[in-house]
């Protein structure tokens, strides 16, 4: 596993993190996302909804991985999606992402 997935596993250990479609859009609601993160094996229309909103509320989409190995980052059945609640963490997964060239 790459660091990309170590930091979002020790984000979801610390409990900063919404996995899944309804927490993800209860915590977007909420304008608690910093950053989210679908997996590239989701389905178009699921990663189209999500960009448009995470437009709306102003916040990085990015598409990564795929849904196994995501979800065992978090130590859960495959995710397609996960949003990132500390802007911290949120920060430090979106350079890591970038160093590993998503």
């Amino acid at each position: 596993m790459n660091d990309v997935y170590n930091l979002l596993g020790l984000a979801y250990r610390a409990g900063k993190v919404a996995w899944g479609y309804q927490a993800v859009m209860a915590a977007l609601k909420r304008r608690k996302v910093f950053l989210l993160l679908m997996a590239g094996d989701s389905s178009p229309r699921l990663k189209r909804k999500l960009l448009t909103t995470c437009r709306e509320y102003a916040i990085e989409g990015i598409v990564y991985g795929d849904k196994v190995t995501m979800g065992a980052a978090l130590g859960k059945p495959p995710c397609a999606v996960v949003g990132v609640t500390d802007a911290n963490l949120a920060r430090l997964i979106r350079q890591h992402v970038r160093e590993v060239g998503a």
